[in-house]
């Protein structure tokens, strides 16, 4: 077996023996020292149905010399499909003993792994990390960073790593502007949004259940009204519904849903749980 006859192999293969198979010329053939073929075996025995999530183990343990991408790939599987980022740190701590040499794809699946633990320290100490090798300007690993900080409700520390970015996309804003709704900072969120060079409508449906939450419904049908006329979703319309019924404006909520029927927008079971409460207190 090559290299290029591995995908081809791969994508024909339909049940668990034919995956064995696969594996087996891998071994006899040594293409499985090859860093890409390696790649490729672990991805799909981890993300198949076919293979037992230990095969990618056991793939992984025939490396010598494991590439970055490789690396990734097992930590990123324990995280995202067998749910265990502690196994994934565990794997990172490997990587470093090692001298494996990280790349910006690495972070990123770390940080998560953080966020969903709720783990400062161990964020706190992937950042230095993140400095040392020289990834704190990359903008997919600043914006994971602000989230795990969010997350954590450090924004203080997720602000400090957005105004230090040298670049800002629309996932950076709209990642520390989730940090203050959570924490229900009106006044910072505000300030946010207002200085979006660009708002979409995540970022605008964001700040209607904030203000809907705090009382400042007509902050809340300010930015409805911005959005209405630009790229409105069901989510807009939804989130004002609920805005007017947390704040016991009845008819408004009505009035509101009679014109979201009208417009032919999907009415989800959020509006109406709104709507079945506002009518309770007729």
């Amino acid at each position: 077996m090559k290299v290029w006859t591995l995908d081809a192999a791969l994508q024909r293969c339909q049940w668990p023996r034919h995956f064995r198979e696969i594996l087996s010329q891998t071994i006899l053939t040594g293409l499985i020292s090859d860093p890409y073929a390696a790649s490729r075996l672990i991805n799909f025995s981890t993300r198949s149905a076919l293979v037992p999530f230990d095969y990618s183990l056991r793939i992984f343990d025939h490396l010598h010399n494991p590439n970055p991408f490789t690396w990734n790939t097992i930590m990123c599987a324990h995280f995202e499909l067998q749910n265990n980022p502690h196994q994934a740190i565990t794997l990172y701590k490997l990587f470093l003993a090692k001298h494996a040499k990280p790349d910006n794809y690495t972070y990123p699946i770390l940080l998560q792994c953080c966020a969903a633990r709720v783990s400062e320290f161990e964020g706190r100490e992937l950042h230095a990390h993140v400095v040392r090798f020289g990834f704190h300007q990359d903008v997919y690993v600043r914006n994971t960073l602000i989230n795990l900080y969010a997350i954590c409700g450090r924004m203080s520390s997720a602000r400090q790593v957005f105004e230090e970015s040298l670049v800002w996309d629309l996932v950076s804003w709209n990642t520390v502007l989730a940090g203050y709704v959570q924490a229900g900072n009106v006044e910072e969120a505000e300030r946010v949004y207002r200085g979006m060079p660009e708002r979409n409508t995540i970022a605008s449906n964001s700040m209607i259940v904030l203000f809907g939450r705090k009382g400042c419904v007509e902050k809340a049908r300010r930015i409805f009204d911005e959005v209405r006329w630009r790229d409105m979703d069901m989510v807009s319309w939804s989130a004002m519904v609920s805005c007017y019924e947390q704040n016991e404006m009845c008819e408004e909520a009505l009035v509101l849903f009679v014109e979201m029927k009208a417009s032919g927008v999907t009415v989800d079971e959020i509006v109406v749980v709104s709507v079945v409460s506002v009518c309770s207190r007729f």
